[in-house]
């Protein structure tokens, strides 16, 4: 049987046309098409085998009329051209996709203003929530302005950026065991200087991620707050900042990158200045970005699952979106997602000689 036989009287496909050719329910089509996780896999196959065969085109305008929603959400990026974002990008969008849904996606990368006119821009396209991703600080005006967004029904998620001013649920990575674990590595393979190349202090996860690093050296009487150079989060920001601390810290012999790109930039400071990662100076980031993979040494890291996170964050906003607020307070909680540790080439013992010429130095100062 054609498909044009399996259509109805106007010859435009319905989701009875579908569960004819299925053997389903229409009300099991449904739940398909709108991506319910109660149906099996099997079926889900079936149904949208059937659907391909009857050329269905989901009406999302008809869609739109009858549960006044968009089936849209704008995904806002701190900076679309940094290695950060895509996992991130991909995750939101195969949720998205997985529950009908499209995504507009917004770079963050301008001035504050911008980020002002995108939020109105997004919200006169009646999207139906906002996934807000990035370091971009969020100026007063700004959380003015999502705020009275918020209270005109547009859902909101939060993802590695902090705001505590709304109600807004945050999903987060639970680095600070992996974080913990290297630079306790790092002590017990005798290193005695180990800086930080940090971003900007009040960022939160600048702030966040300097915690770690401190509780964890206070633990083993190796933090000096000397040894942490605060300023942006790209990879010419490491290059500089590592030369500038390593210019009035020669001792430090390992080095803690609040994220990859900073690292990337540390590792070729440290080539530039002559030195060898990792005999002369150990490195490691926090992230996982893709490209690591792509350089020699390649750089140890902490992989902080950001596909994963982008698509639980997407799940978590569209239950919100559709949720008749029964469920509300256990939407708005906290998500933490896991975080595992990508082994590089980059971590080693600090050099013998490097270090017997430290102690010796601290013997004479005595």
């Amino acid at each position: 049987m054609s498909s044009r036989q399996t259509k109805g009287g106007n010859g435009v496909a319905t989701i009875k046309d579908i569960a004819r050719v299925a053997g389903v329910s229409t009300a099991t089509v449904s739940m398909v098409l709108n991506g319910k996780d109660c149906i099996t896999k099997k079926t889900k196959e079936k149904v949208m085998a059937a659907a391909r065969e009857v050329d269905y085109i989901p009406s999302i305008a008809a869609k739109s009329l009858k549960t006044k929603r968009s089936y849209t959400i704008a995904l806002f990026v701190g900076d679309i051209a940094n290695p950060f974002f895509p996992e991130i990008i991909k995750g939101v969008e195969a949720a998205a996709k997985d529950r009908n849904y499209s995504v507009i996606i917004y770079d963050l990368s301008g001035q504050d203003q911008d980020f002002v006119e995108q939020i109105d821009k997004a919200a006169s396209q009646k999207v139906d929530g906002f996934f807000i991703t990035g370091s971009t600080q969020i100026s007063e005006e700004a959380k003015k302005r999502l705020l009275m967004i918020a209270d005109s029904g547009i859902k909101m998620i939060s993802c590695n950026r902090f705001m505590e001013w709304g109600e807004f649920p945050l999903i987060y990575t639970s680095e600070g065991e992996q974080v913990d674990g290297l630079l306790s590595k790092l002590a017990a393979l005798g290193h005695k200087h180990i800086g930080c190349i940090s971003g900007y202090p009040e960022y939160w996860v600048a702030e966040r991620r300097e915690d770690f690093y401190r509780k964890t050296l206070e633990q083993y009487g190796l933090y000096h707050p000397e040894y942490i150079v605060n300023g942006g989060f790209f990879i010419e920001d490491g290059i500089r900042n590592t030369k500038k601390l390593l210019k009035e810290q020669p001792q430090i012999t390992a080095v803690m990158c609040v994220n990859d790109t900073l690292a990337i930039g540390c590792n070729a400071a440290a080539r530039e200045l002559g030195l060898k990662v990792p005999e002369d100076l150990s490195i490691f980031g926090v992230d996982g970005v893709e490209c690591l993979k792509y350089f020699a040494p390649q750089i140890t890291t902490v992989d902080t699952h950001r596909y994963e996170y982008g698509y639980k964050g997407t799940v978590r906003l569209i239950e919100l979106i559709e949720d008749d607020g029964s469920r509300k307070q256990e939407l708005l909680e906290t998500m933490v997602c896991s975080c595992s540790i990508q082994q590089g080439d980059t971590i080693a013992p600090p050099r013998k000689e490097k270090y017997e010429n430290e102690e010796r130095e601290i013997k004479e100062e005595r």
